[in-house]
């Protein structure tokens, strides 16, 4: 059991039997007037265990001071139009460079942590069937505290973790080393990244979700490639039924949020014609972008355009000249004449 400073609110972890943790969160009683705050602390907290439920093991792998966190439902997602986007990203060849295996594309959640990018998956993974695409790659099998590690056989490339026969982790080799010493800190010094909570209330909504400390974020900026300076950012996209957007960006005052809507609503005439229904919301000291395509509509702009065929009009050929034909040395002189058109 771990305490933190006798006068604050204390999340205490404890272990229980088989591989479950419980919490209990102590609040020292006082005013009333700490009553709101100590109210949003339980609910973020409220919020954070309920990430744990739909990541049962993923969170603990991530490092408390992340700067952002990246949510992908790829079981939803594999099977919507931003599929290839963002497996073109996830990739080897992409800006993320996971290693091709194939039973990657078989998880059901994906997880990605920066600014030292960390990816977790969860889903079906046997240990022979990771083993076998694993060295086909070249990939070389060591072990670390127990836990298999699979390190690419090229000195930029990321390698991988075998937790267990449902959840991976891509990485450096450095990286996932310091995932799984966090994961062993079971009974005390535990400390969660506070984009945790807020992750958790964008996963309820979306298929891919997207928090983050600050803007620009080298992992945000995979996913949004527009080029700004904020405070923190929450976003999320849903392709389940239709495209549904909607982020919230902050930023030091008023006056600088009314100048970065401004931006953007100047800005938006020259996106994809899909996002040019984007509504632009001063929100206070923050920005809110909204998007909202039916289904319907959805796939009259995903529909390949409609190719003409092009009229080819070919000229008849000019009339030929007459072939004349002349005859020198006959006894009463040359003769001339025109042969018949053939």
């Amino acid at each position: 059991m771990r305490h933190l400073e006798p006068n604050e609110g204390v999340l205490t972890e404890w272990p229980g039997r088989y591989g479950k943790n419980f919490f209990t969160l102590n609040l020292r009683s006082g005013p009333s007037d700490l009553f709101t705050v100590r109210t949003l602390l339980l609910g973020l907290i409220t919020a954070a265990l309920a990430l744990g439920e739909s990541y049962p093991s993923a969170w603990k792998y991530l490092a408390p001071d992340a700067t952002a966190i990246v949510g992908i439902e790829w079981l939803h997602l594999r099977e919507s139009f931003l599929a290839d986007a963002v497996r073109s990203e996830l990739s080897s060849s992409g800006n993320l460079g996971f290693p091709d295996l194939d039973c990657l594309w078989e998880a059901k959640e994906i997880l990605l942590a920066g600014p030292d990018l960390l990816g977790v998956a969860s889903g079906s993974f046997p240990a022979t069937t990771v083993a076998t695409q694993a060295l086909r790659l070249g990939m070389k099998p060591i072990d670390y505290d127990g836990v298999r590690l699979w390190v690419s056989p090229e000195k930029n490339g990321r390698s991988l973790a075998q937790v267990s026969d449902t959840l991976l982790l891509i990485g450096w080799r450095e990286t996932l080393e310091s995932a799984i010493d966090r994961s062993l800190l079971v009974t005390t010094g535990r400390q969660f990244s506070p984009l945790l909570a807020r992750g958790a209330r964008l996963a309820a909504n979306f298929d891919l979700w997207i928090t983050s400390t600050a803007l620009p974020d080298p992992l945000v900026k995979v996913f949004v490639p527009v080029e700004f300076e904020s405070g923190d950012f929450d976003g999320g996209v849903a392709a389940r039924n239709g495209l549904l957007l909607d982020a919230r960006y902050s930023m030091a005052t008023l006056e600088d949020a009314v100048l970065s809507a401004a931006y953007f609503r100047d800005a938006v005439p020259g996106f994809h014609p899909l996002l040019r229904g984007l509504n632009v919301i001063e929100d206070g000291e923050g920005v809110r972008l909204k998007l909202q395509v039916t289904p319907q509509d959805l796939a009259e702009y995903l529909r390949p355009p409609k190719i003409e065929p092009v009229e080819v009009k070919v000229e008849a050929p000019p009339p030929s000249k007459p072939l004349r034909v002349k005859i020198l040395g006959l006894d009463d002189g040359p003769r001339e004449f025109q042969l018949p058109a053939r």
